[in-house]
């Protein structure tokens, strides 16, 4: 992109801020350098809008992809997890069922004595 303004009309326009400031006619407050300062900002962003541009696309993608990894990776915790409780659950229920086993022999015994 070409330049708006020639570095010599900025030079001459710095030139002159500082002129006025020295001779008292222009007071530079914090607001005023503040102001100026936005202004040279925008100026700056409009001059290297391709290289801001590709800058904000390229952290953009970057972001894209540590989102999604993550979400890839919250997902198979979460899978993990589950298999896990079902895991304990069904150990639990054999574990239930050799116990109700072994009363049930012990019942049947006691039955078959008496």
């Amino acid at each position: 992109m070409q330049s708006i303004i020639h570095p010599l009309t900025l030079l001459y326009l710095s030139l002159g801020l500082i002129t006025l400031s020295g001779f008292g006619i222009l007071f530079l407050n914090e607001e005023t350098i503040l102001a100026i300062c936005f202004f040279i900002f925008l100026y700056l962003i409009i001059q290297n809008s391709d290289v801001v541009s590709q800058a904000l696309n390229e952290q953009k993608e970057a972001i894209r992809s540590e989102l999604l990894t993550s979400l890839i990776k919250g997902q198979k915790n979460a899978v993990n997890a589950k298999v896990l409780i079902n895991h304990k659950k069904y150990e639990l229920t054999l574990g239930l069922e050799n116990i109700f086993k072994d009363c049930d022999l012990k019942i049947n015994k006691t039955l078959s004595a008496v």
